[in-house]
């Protein structure tokens, strides 16, 4: 009775480190909704940019990998988001809040196309997440 006690205590464990690391990138904020949007669920190797809004439609900060980061850190954000490009992965997944002003995702954008190594960008929309 005993090792499968263990055992079950060991599978619990597990599952809540698992968990953790899932939910780890994400950002919580209210997405937008697009009325007609062609969207694909995430089945590759991918980089989440996290614009963390603000009440007046700014940024407080980037959530990046891991990493947090300045609002106007855009060159720490291409250079993180070419590491993780080098890593393995293919895709770039930018969230934003929908109060959030476009010249802030715009600038996001522009630093994730300075990485010269053009990875496919996907802006998150509600619903998208699972």
């Amino acid at each position: 009775m005993t090792p499968m006690i263990d055992v079950t205590f060991l599978l619990i464990v597990f599952f809540v480190v698992v968990s953790q690391i899932v939910d780890r990138d994400i950002v919580p904020m209210d997405l937008p909704s697009p009325a007609r949007a062609v969207a694909g669920i995430p089945d590759k190797e991918h980089v989440t940019v996290n614009l963390v809004p603000l009440e007046n439609g700014g940024i407080a900060g980037i959530v990046v990998g891991g990493h947090t980061i300045a609002a106007d850190a855009m060159t720490e954000l291409t250079s993180i988001v070419q590491t993780r490009l080098q890593g393995g992965a293919t895709d770039v997944h930018l969230r934003a809040d929908k109060s959030t002003k476009y010249s802030f995702v715009h600038q996001a954008i522009e630093a994730i196309r300075a990485t010269q190594s053009s990875p496919r960008l996907q802006l998150v929309i509600s619903g998208d997440e699972r």
